[in-house]
């Protein structure tokens, strides 16, 4: 079933309006799990579990690498700002 979902996934996640239709799924299963949070946690969760999924992060830590581990965070952090500015232009 594993497998099967996986293949579907991979079928159904090519365009960035897939992508997100998917997140969004996720968010709503992280607020179902950590249902006792407030929003703000749920989505302090839902990205670590975002970046402890991927695996040039995984690499990055198990490498010892901090200082691309510092490019990343800073690069976070301006995704961020421009995931606001973004949706505010919706």
């Amino acid at each position: 079933m594993k497998r099967l979902f996986l293949f579907l996934l991979s079928k159904y996640s090519k365009t960035k309006s897939q992508r997100m239709e998917i997140y969004q799924e996720l968010w709503y299963q992280t607020k179902n799990e950590y249902d006792a949070t407030t929003a703000f946690e749920n989505m302090r969760n839902m990205n670590i579990e975002v970046l402890m999924s991927n695996p040039f992060f995984v690499s990055r830590v198990a490498l010892g690498q901090y200082e691309d581990l510092k490019n990343l965070k800073e690069e976070l952090g301006k995704s961020f700002d421009e995931s606001v500015e973004l949706t505010s232009k919706k």
